[in-house]
């Protein structure tokens, strides 16, 4: 049995919930982080088709892309299909969390994912909500656990560049010490003063990645108390965008018909204003607002959920052509992403990780 903390911890190292926006709702809507539980159910929607399904599969925590709470709510009462759901999830202990703009934002969340995808190169962020740096930690470490340090920070994530990991620097030296009244030295006496031969051992951590390498080194350390630096660097790595541009040449009839082959769709609504594509956009769900954000990218063409009437004719304005999949459409990948990424949490700690069957588009070709 697994907490519904652990699980939104592990969750949202991938969907951080800063990255939401404002007027978003991500987070535990319904239920406790102490909760015990050993099935999860991803969904898009909360509906009540939804959480029957959870208490049929026995599964205690859904976790939807859209919020089913996204404003205040006034009253929970049972004749409001809102309401129901609260009160049905509350009753039969079924916990609710919600990835939405986090995961639409998160480079492993869905617009990557699709920009992979349909092979896109070159990839950039749309709309770019926040850019993540470097720091460069600094910690003096005894010769003979110089590798045991290296390794656990490494494996939080400190040290890549690129394609490259371990990357650090090691430089020998003297440390000094005097252990005071009351401590516990692992090498040395209290009261006299102690020279050791020590390395200074950097590198490069992700900002994402800075408290894990941390929480690692500090585990991995031999010391009492361990002597370590961190300076805010100017490089930038990595961006958090709510949309991604990519480069890729492809004709527009091409493209449509792989996109509907690639999602398992009947049809797909375009408007087209040029043969070939050079560079596309892509938006999950309602990609109105960011179309001058692709005119201004130099995107030929974006792909989105939809985009309605009057985001069209600005589109065709600006000669970029579009192609709207569908809201639903284009967000279900987000089971499978989730899903993928339970793979090695579920294989830990014998988590039963179930995708939801229960279509929401509720639309139909007549």
């Amino acid at each position: 049995m697994v907490s519904v903390q652990e699980i939104i911890s592990f969750i949202e190292t991938y969907f951080p919930k800063k990255l939401s926006y404002e007027w978003d709702n991500c987070g535990l809507q319904v239920g406790s982080y102490s909760d015990k539980l050993d099935s999860v159910l991803i969904c898009v929607d909360i509906t009540e088709e939804v959480i029957k399904e959870a208490l049929e599969l026995g599964a205690k925590l859904i976790i939807s892309h859209h919020p089913l709470i996204f404003q205040g709510i006034k009253s929970i009462k049972d004749d409001t299909p809102e309401g129901r759901i609260i009160i049905d999830a509350i009753k039969n202990g079924i916990n609710i969390y919600s990835a939405h703009t986090s995961a639409d934002v998160s480079k492993y969340g869905i617009n990557h994912w699709l920009a992979n995808l349909i092979g896109l190169k070159n990839v950039e962020g749309l709309s770019v909500k926040q850019k993540n740096g470097y720091f460069k930690v600094v910690v003096y470490v005894p010769v003979d656990y110089v590798q045991n340090v290296l390794e656990a920070m490494a494996n939080e994530g400190a040290g890549f560049v690129g394609k490259y990991s371990h990357c650090f620097f090691a430089t020998e030296g003297e440390g000094s010490f005097k252990p005071q009244e009351g401590a516990k030295p692992f090498l040395g006496e209290v009261g006299r003063l102690e020279r050791v031969k020590e390395v200074r051992l950097e590198s490069i951590v992700p900002e994402d990645k800075l408290k894990n390498v941390i929480r690692a080194m500090l585990k991995a350390h031999p010391y009492e108390e361990v002597a370590y630096d961190i300076y805010r660097l100017e490089n930038e790595i990595s961006y958090e965008s709510l949309g991604v541009v990519g480069e890729r040449e492809v004709l527009a009839r091409e493209l449509i018909l792989e996109l509907k082959q690639k999602f398992g769709l009947d049809f797909v609504k375009a408007s087209i204003q040029k043969d070939t594509f050079k560079k596309i956009a892509i938006v999950s769900g309602s990609g109105k607002d960011l179309i001058k954000d692709a005119y201004f990218k130099g995107a030929d063409c974006l792909i989105t959920g939809e985009v309605g009437h009057h985001g069209i004719l600005l589109a065709k304005s600006l000669s970029i052509s579009v192609i709207e999949l569908g809201h639903y459409e284009s967000e279900k990948v987000f089971v499978d992403i989730v899903y993928s990424l339970f793979e090695e949490f579920k294989k830990k700690d014998d988590l039963k990780i179930y995708k939801s069957k229960i279509n929401t588009s509720f639309t139909n070709i007549y």
